[in-house]
C-alpha cells in the first residue's frame, strides 16, 4: 500500500502495455493473432492516467516510449545489471560517491525531430525535482542537490550524500527540454497524452479503453520489427481470462490462480517471471500487541509462508523473511530465515505476559491479543492473504480482523492498525529495497508506508548507511547480510513472500516472434513487464 497518487502514476508500467487493439481484432476460435500481422495485442486491467516521463511513465529503465540513461540486462532470475542506453557509458563515480558523472549517446532523437543531448536531461530531472510540479516520484530524486549540463553530452549529478544506488535514479525517462515549462504541474502538461521520446515507440493514439503504440521511424538503428502494439483495459480478471479463450487478444496478466487454468491449453504459453515484489504486513508501534518486540517475533515464527504461497498464490512464490530475495547473490543471507516455530511462538507470548484464556484467545491485563490487518480493497490478492493470516493467527490465540480501507483512510490509522503491504518499487539495488524500510529516518523523511513500524536501531542504521556509502561490493554485501541478521533478531514487520508475476500469451506469439524473455521484475508490473518488457527487440522467427 502506497501513496495513491504514486501509485495511480507508476500504475503506468504496470498496466500501459495491456490495452487492446488498434486493429481488428482475431474472430473468436480462429486461432488467428495479430503477432502474425506485425502487430500484438494485449488486454490490461487499467490504463494509464499519464503518459508523461516527468510523472512516473517509463521510470524502471524499460520505456518504450521515453527512454532512460540506463536500462536493465541480465537473466529472469537474477539482479539485473544497470546498463548504458542514453548514456553512453558507465558513470564516473567520485570516491564519496556523492558526484556522478555521465556521457550521453550522439546519436539518439527524438520523435520530433530534436537531439537528443544534455540540456533534456537537466531539464527532465529539474522538472521532477522541481516541489511545483507535483511529480509523484519527486521522491526518487530527494538526495540530488543539482544536475548540470558540463558540455552539450556530458551530464554531472552532485548529491546531499554518498548513494552507491544512485544509479537507480537514472532509470526515469527523459523528455525534450523543448516540451518541459519549468514550474508547471504535471497533469497541466501536454507530454501526458502526447509523450517525445527518443524510444523505439510513438504513441499512435490513446483513449477512454485504448492506447496504441507505433513503432518510430526514425528510431536509432532502424524501425522495430514489432509495428504496432496494441492495449485494451478490462478490470475484471475473469473477464480478461475469458477474452483471451475467445481468441481476442495476444496476451494479459492474471493473478496465478486464474492463469494455471491455461497451463493445460496448448494454444497458450503460462509465462511466469521472478520478482523482488513482496507482500508483508506492518506491526504498529502504538498497538499494545504489535508493539511488544516479543509478539512480533513470535508473529514471524507462527505463520506458514509456504502455506499462503501454495493456497492463496497457487505456488506462484517464494517466501520472504526480510526484504532481501536470494535473486541479490552475495547481499542475500540464507540464514537470515525465521524457521516456523509455533511452539516457539507460543512461549514467547506467554513470556510476554499475552496468556490464553478460557475460549484459547490470549489476553493481558484483560485486554485482548487481538489488532485490525487493513487492506486496499481493490487487490483480491491482499484481501486473500490478510484473510489467510488471520486464520492462521487464531491458531495462536491472536484475533486479527481483516478490514478494507482505501489508502487515505489507512494512513491516519498506521501508528495502531496493521496494513498489507507491498514494494520493491525500484528494487534494482539492494539499498532501494532496504533503506527506507528500515533506516530510522523514516518514516519522518518519507511516506507512512516507509518504516511503518517506526523501527529505529542504530546498529541498522550503520549497517544501511555502510551499505550506501562503500564502493567496495564486498563490502556492501557484508553490510546487507547484517542488515538480514539484526532484522530477523527483531523484526518490524511480518514479511509473508516474494510475488511470482503470471502472464498468458497465445503459443501463437513464440512461434512467430523470437522474443526477449524475463527480468527480475519490480512491484509494479502487468504488460509493460513479463514476455513483453522489451518488446522493440523483437525478431520474427525465419
Amino acid at each position: 500500500m502506497r501513496n495513491p497518487q504514486r501509485l495511480t502514476t507508476l500504475a503506468l508500467l504496470a498496466s500501459i502495455l495491456l490495452v487492446g487493439t488498434g486493429c481488428a481484432p482475431a474472430a473468436p476460435g480462429t486461432g488467428a493473432t495479430l503477432s502474425e500481422q506485425g502487430s500484438l495485442a494485449l488486454l490490461t486491467a487499467a490504463l494509464p492516467e499519464t503518459l508523461n516521463p516527468l510523472a512516473g511513465f517509463d521510470n524502471n529503465g524499460t520505456g518504450k516510449v521515453n527512454e532512460s540513461l540506463y536500462t536493465l540486462a541480465g537473466p529472469p532470475d537474477r539482479l539485473p545489471r544497470i546498463v548504458p542506453l542514453l548514456a553512453a557509458a558507465e558513470p564516473t563515480v567520485s570516491k564519496d560517491a556523492r558526484t556522478w558523472t555521465v556521457p550521453l549517446r550522439r546519436d539518439a532523437r527524438f520523435s520530433d525531430g530534436t537531439d537528443f543531448d544534455a540540456a533534456d536531461v537537466v531539464a527532465s530531472y529539474k522538472a521532477i525535482m522541481d516541489p511545483a510540479s507535483a511529480s509523484p516520484i519527486f521522491g526518487t530524486l530527494s538526495n540530488v542537490v543539482e544536475v548540470k549540463a558540463l558540455d552539450s553530452h556530458t551530464v554531472r549529478f552532485t548529491l546531499h550524500e554518498s548513494q552507491v544506488s544512485f544509479k537507480t535514479a537514472m532509470l526515469v525517462g527523459i523528455a525534450p527540454s523543448e516540451a518541459i515549462v519549468p514550474g508547471q504541474r504535471f497533469e497541466e502538461s501536454a507530454l501526458n497524452r502526447a509523450p517525445v521520446g527518443t524510444g523505439p515507440y510513438l504513441v499512435d493514439s490513446i483513449g477512454p479503453s485504448r492506447l496504441v503504440l507505433s513503432a518510430n521511424p526514425d528510431y536509432r538503428g532502424g524501425e522495430v520489427a514489432l509495428k504496432r502494439v496494441t492495449y485494451e483495459a478490462a478490470p475484471d480478471d475473469n473477464a480478461r481470462a475469458q477474452r483471451m479463450l475467445a481468441g481476442e487478444f495476444d496476451g494479459t496478466t492474471l493473478p496465478s490462480r486464474l492463469a494455471q487454468t491455461f497451463a493445460a491449453n496448448s494454444e497458450f504459453d503460462l509465462v511466469t517471471a521472478t520478482s523482488a515484489d513482496w507482500r508483508g504486513i506492518s506491526l504498529p508501534a502504538d498497538n499494545p500487541l504489535t508493539g511488544d518486540p516479543k509478539v512480533r517475533l513470535a508473529l514471524n515464527l507462527a505463520v506458514d509462508r509456504q502455506a499462503l504461497i501454495d493456497g492463496v498464490l497457487a505456488g506462484a512464490g517464494r517466501p520472504a523473511h526480510t526484504f532481501v530475495p536470494a535473486e541479490y547473490g552475495d547481499a542475500f543471507d540464507p540464514g537470515a530465515v525465521f524457521a516456523r516455530d509455533p511452539q516457539r511462538a507460543a512461549e514467547l507470548l506467554d513470556e510476554a505476559g499475552w496468556a490464553v484464556g478460557e475460549n484459547s484467545m490470549r489476553s493481558k491485563d484483560g485486554n485482548p491479543a487481538a489488532f485490525t490487518l487493513m487492506y486496499n480493497p481493490g487487490d483480491q490478492l491482499r484481501r486473500d492473504l490478510s484473510l489467510a493470516f488471520s486464520a492462521q493467527m487464531k491458531q495462536l490465540g491472536i484475533d486479527v480482523s481483516v478490514e478494507a480501507a482505501t489508502f487515505d483512510q489507512a494512513e491516519p490509522r498506521a501508528g495502531t492498525d496493521a496494513i498489507m503491504l507491498g514494494g520493491g518499487d525500484t528494487p534494482y539495488d539492494v539499498d532501494t529495497q532496504l533503506y527506507k524500510m528500515l533506516h530510522s529516518s523514516y518514516p519522518a523523511t518519507g511516506a507512512y508506508y516507509d518504516n511503518p513500524s517506526r523501527y529505529a536501531d542504530p546498529a541498522m542504521d550503520r549497517a544501511l548507511e555502510t551499505g550506501r556509502t562503500t564502493l567496495d561490493a564486498a563490502k556492501r554485501a557484508t553490510a546487507y547480510r547484517e542488515v538480514q541478521r539484526l532484522y530477523t533478531s527483531e523484526p518490524s514487520m511480518v514479511l509473508l513472500a516474494f510475488i511470482d508475476h503470471t502472464y498468458v500469451q497465445r503459443a501463437a506469439v513464440s512461434d512467430t516472434w523470437q522474443g526477449t524473455g524475463t527480468l527480475l521484475e519490480p512491484h509494479d508490473h502487468g504488460t509493460a513487464w513479463g514476455p513483453w518488457t522489451k518488446i522493440g527487440q523483437w525478431a520474427p522467427r525465419q
